[in-house]
């Protein structure tokens, strides 16, 4: 899971947790919070002194046992709602800025680097990126990182940009010995081969602007690469966005973008490819049919999805 780009007047207010993490009857352990000692967390070492003094009470609170994205996904619901935030106001009245410096993105950013499934995706795109020759790559929303080392393995002269307002002072240490490897706030260049947007587009209430923003970013020809859940699987996912689930290419394709289909390994993730100017106007038309549409075609493929689970109990 990425973290979304979002910045609001909240963003200056206490970022740390009101309560610990929701253990559900789960053994809790200790951690040793000497400031020359590693935090270790289910077997990942954090250096104490990359850690706030709040992010190692929260990390402190965690369940011994690894758990599974379920428990993650209720975690963050928890965080979400103890912030009294609601997917269907506008998010610049409520404190986001709050939600997404909360320590549990450092804890989805160490869920993502154990978490076997987390690693093979990351390892697909890259690989997929290194077979398309791509070497000025830009991650964004990158978080922790693990992309982005990912990316600079599978491609030995690769460049790799981490676009993250959010960044973590925990992944800037376990990417400083990376000098391929930078973290910046925001977009700063426009000529990259390729981009990346995982877990980012279904967190913002302007998906296909921030789209066309990515897009713009790749030199002509380039490759973009969006890996999105249009789908409630956690309350940081806007329903406002989830008409795209099943017309998403036919959007970027009305942009500008080629479609070239699914990254092996890694079939959420959408592959395309930059041809010539950026539509934003004819993206916004399609964008328009899209919020009609797509709501209809989300429950025709509701229904096919219902109709073949009665079939497969039979």
């Amino acid at each position: 899971m990425g973290r979304a780009l979002l910045h609001t007047a909240a963003d200056d207010v206490n970022p740390f947790p009101r309560s610990s993490p929701h253990r559900e009857g789960t053994t809790v352990y200790r951690l040793n919070i000497h400031p020359m000692s590693p935090i270790c967390v289910w077997g990942f070492e954090i250096p104490a002194t990359e850690l706030s003094l709040p992010q190692i009470q929260y990390l402190n609170a965690l369940p011994q046992k690894f758990p599974d994205t379920l428990w993650l996904r209720k975690e963050m619901d928890r965080v979400w709602d103890d912030y009294g935030l609601n997917n269907r106001r506008p998010l610049a009245l409520q404190p986001i800025g709050e939600f997404y410096s909360h320590p549990v993105w450092l804890l989805n950013g160490v869920f993502s680097v154990i978490d076997p499934s987390s690693l093979s995706h990351r390892e697909a795109i890259a690989a997929c990126l290194s077979q398309n020759g791509a070497k000025r790559i830009a991650d964004f929303g990158g978080g922790f990182g693990e992309l982005a080392l990912q990316l600079v393995h599978a491609v030995p002269d690769a460049s790799v940009s981490i676009i993250e307002p959010y960044a973590l002072k925990a992944a800037a240490n376990r990417l400083r010995e990376e000098p391929r490897i930078r973290i910046v706030p925001d977009l700063v260049e426009y000529d990259y081969d390729a981009i990346i947007a995982q877990d980012v587009l279904e967190h913002v209430e302007d998906p296909i602007l921030l789209a066309s923003r990515l897009a713009s970013s790749v030199r002509d020809g380039g490759y973009v690469v969006f890996a999105n859940c249009f789908s409630p699987l956690i309350k940081c996912h806007l329903p406002s966005t989830f008409h795209l689930r099943h017309t998403f290419k036919w959007v970027m394709s009305s942009m500008g973008l080629r479609y070239t289909g699914t990254v092996a390994g890694a079939e959420h993730a959408l592959l395309f490819v930059r041809k010539g100017a950026v539509e934003l106007r004819k993206a916004r038309s399609a964008e328009r049919l899209s919020r009609i549409l797509g709501p209809i075609i989300n429950g025709i493929f509701r229904l096919r999805d219902q109709a073949a689970g009665l079939l497969a109990s039979r």
